[in-house]
C-alpha cells in the first residue's frame, strides 16, 4: 500500500489540491472560502464562548480560553470526520474510474484524505494566527502540533479505508457513518472538558480511539504541554494500525470489489 501511495504521490496530490480549489466553484469567491469558512467559524465561537458564554479555562485565564479549547478539538474533528466520511465513499464516487483504470484503489482514499487534511492546515493556521492575536503565543510544545494531525488523519485514513470497502458492498454504510461520528463527536470531550465528567466515565472514554488525539491537541495548544508517552504511543497504534486493517480487508475483497462497482 505504501509503494503505490508513493508511486502515485503526484497523482495524489494534484489532485487533492484540485478538489480543494475547485471544491467553491462557480462561487465568485473561489478558493477564498477555503480561507473565509474557518475564519468565520473560530470569529463566531471566540465571540459566543468569550461574550456571551463566559466559560473559564484553568490554564486560560484569558475570556478567550474556552473558544481557544473548542477550536482547538473542534477544528482537527471536523478534518477528521471530513475524511473518515469522503474516505468511505471514495469507491463509489470514484466507480468509473475503477472500472476502467488499472490504478490502485486505496489511491482514491488517499486523494480525499489529502484533499480535507489541506483544508485542515488552513483551519489550524486561522487557528494559530487568532490565538496570537488573542495573547496566547505558541510554545515548544506547538512544534509536535503537526505530527499529532497527520497521526489523526492517518487514522482517518484507515478508518475511511477500512469502511470505504464494506461500504462498496453494504451501501447503507455511508449513511450509518455520518449518523455514528455525530455519536462520537459528543462521546468526545471537544464541547466540554474532562472534569466535568463523572468518575466512572473516565475508563470508558479511555476506550474511545479519538480520545489520545483530542486529548493531545488540547495538551499541546491550550495547555502548551507535550503529550506522554503512552498517548504517542496510542497515536502511533491507530494511525498505523487502521490503515493496515483497511488493507488487508481491501486485499481480501479485490477480486469481487471491481464486480461490484
Amino acid at each position: 500500500m505504501i509503494v503505490s501511495i508513493w508511486n502515485y504521490r503526484k497523482f495524489i496530490w494534484q489532485s487533492a489540491w484540485r478538489d480543494l480549489r475547485h471544491r467553491y466553484a462557480g462561487s465568485s469567491m473561489g478558493f477564498l472560502w477555503n480561507v473565509i469558512n474557518p475564519l468565520f467559524q473560530i470569529a463566531l465561537y471566540t465571540l459566543v464562548f468569550s461574550q456571551l458564554m463566559v466559560i473559564r479555562i484553568a490554564s486560560l485565564p484569558s475570556g478567550f480560553g474556552f473558544a481557544i479549547y473548542l477550536c482547538a478539538g473542534l477544528i482537527p474533528w471536523i478534518g477528521f470526520s471530513e475524511t473518515v466520511s469522503r474516505c468511505t465513499n471514495s469507491f463509489v464516487d470514484n466507480a468509473n474510474y475503477l472500472r476502467k483504470l488499472a490504478i490502485p484503489e486505496q489511491v482514491f482514499v488517499a486523494q480525499n484524505a489529502g484533499s480535507s487534511f489541506l483544508s485542515l492546515m488552513i483551519g489550524m493556521t486561522m487557528l494559530v494566527g487568532i490565538c496570537c492575536l488573542l495573547g496566547h503565543y505558541p510554545a515548544w510544545s506547538w512544534l509536535c502540533l503537526p505530527a499529532v494531525l497527520i497521526l489523526l488523519q492517518g487514522f482517518g485514513f484507515g478508518l475511511g479505508l477500512f469502511l470505504g470497502v464494506l461500504n462498496t458492498f453494504f451501501r447503507d454504510i455511508s449513511q450509518v457513518i455520518g449518523l455514528f461520528l455525530q455519536l462520537w463527536f459528543w462521546a468526545t470531550p471537544i464541547v466540554y472538558t474532562e472534569n466535568i465528567l463523572p468518575s466512572w466515565f473516565m475508563k470508558w472514554l479511555l476506550l474511545n480511539p479519538a480520545y489520545p488525539f483530542i486529548h493531545s491537541l488540547h495538551a499541546v495548544i491550550v495547555d502548551k504541554a507535550w503529550p506522554a508517552a503512552g498517548t504517542w504511543m496510542g497515536m502511533l497504534f491507530l494511525a498505523f494500525g487502521l490503515p493496515l486493517l483497511g488493507y488487508l480487508v481491501l486485499r481480501k475483497l479485490r477480486p469481487e470489489l471491481r464486480d461490484v462497482l
